[in-house]
């Protein structure tokens, strides 16, 4: 266990010491031609830029990212953002595994465990249960690897459980949506997708540490890479039918929504155009819920790149709005709804 200060809880003027994991490490020049090491540590609680002003060279010539470091500095402000100033770095001694230091969901694992079997458990259409249940359900190192991986490098959810996270908030999203249109969605076939949008990313990114892209995930993307996947599962089925298992294809291909964000094909069904907003909406929420999260005493965050925008995070317009925390998939939702997906009791028990 690691009992360094948390990144996140230190503060301009408290000082950085003991063992934390090295995201980024390289030799830059300053204006007058002397080399500094810029780099980033990183922790369970958030990362941190770094500079080492003297003998940068030596210093940094046996590290290399992904590292366990033991590091000591001052925190200080710079053009608003925080960052340590180094007085010593090296590389630990310790056997912590650098895995020890990656950011992890909030959410306790086992409660996003729950919300993923009771989606699983609200899909009763004979042909998608059994493919539902081949992939996330008999297929145990998949179950795990899905479990432990982050859903992006950096953009959301880009932590250890992240990818469960996020699945499950998508999952709670197509519920009410379904809910709300009634017949003009096929709600298990909406379900279904947001389940298997992302199951591609398994193979896509890798945890690292730190946590980066795969080759595959370079050379193909998760959109591809999870249409094999289904592909692969469907083959062991042997039978299932050729219209459902080119719309799940579609949905997979299409949930980014436009060729410019990587998808070969833009959303062209019901089902397609609705896992496209809610994936998109469930990203860009989490990125304002952090953006609050991180901000400082101003009223406005940083400028955004994904999102192209500086966002508003001062007071609130209504009384009473909680201090921000990052967004939870256990969303309130209308009865129609029904039950949320961290309710994994069945209707029967309900009765």
């Amino acid at each position: 266990m690691n009992s360094s200060p948390r990144i996140a809880s230190l503060g301009e003027g408290q000082v950085l010491a003991g063992s934390y994991l090295l995201l980024r490490c390289q030799l830059a020049n300053t204006r007058n031609g002397k080399p500094y090491g810029a780099l980033r540590l990183g922790d369970r609680s958030g990362e941190i830029e770094g500079r080492l002003w003297e003998q940068a060279e030596e210093v940094l010539a046996p590290l290399k990212p992904g590292m366990v470091v033991q590091a000591q500095g001052r925190v200080e402000s710079y053009q608003g953002r925080l960052q340590v100033v180094l007085e010593s770095l090296a590389a630990s001694g310790d056997e912590q595994q650098a895995s020890e230091f990656l950011p992890a969901s909030d959410i306790p694992l086992v409660e996003l465990q729950k919300g993923l079997d009771a989606a699983l458990a609200r899909i009763t259409q004979r042909d998608l249960k059994r493919l539902l249940e081949s992939i996330f359900v008999r297929d145990q190192a998949f179950a795990r690897a899905f479990a432990q991986a982050p859903a992006a490098k950096g953009a959301h959810h880009a932590y250890v459980h992240g990818l469960i996270e996020h699945t499950v908030s998508v999952a709670g999203l197509a519920q009410i949506l379904a809910a709300h249109y009634g017949s003009q969605l096929q709600a298990e076939l909406l379900l279904a997708g947001a389940l298997l949008h992302d199951i591609g990313k398994v193979a896509e990114l890798t945890l690292g540490p730190p946590i980066d892209y795969t080759d595959a995930g370079r050379l193909e993307g998760h959109l591809v890479l999870g249409v094999r996947m289904l592909d692969d599962n469907l083959a062991k089925l042997k039978v299932f039918p050729e219209l459902l298992a080119e719309q799940l294809r579609h949905l997979i291909l299409s949930h980014h929504g436009a060729y410019e964000f990587g998808s070969p094909r833009r959303p062209k069904t019901a089902e397609a155009l609705a896992l496209n907003f809610i994936d998109d909406l469930d990203a860009k929420l989490f990125m304002a819920a952090e953006a609050r999260r991180q901000a400082g005493e101003g009223h406005w965050s940083e400028y955004n790149r994904l999102l192209e925008r500086f966002l508003y995070v001062g007071p609130s317009a209504l009384e009473g709005r909680a201090e921000a925390e990052r967004p939870r998939p256990a969303l309130a939702r209308p009865e129609a709804a029904g039950p949320s997906l961290f309710d994994s009791r069945s209707e029967a028990e309900e009765t």
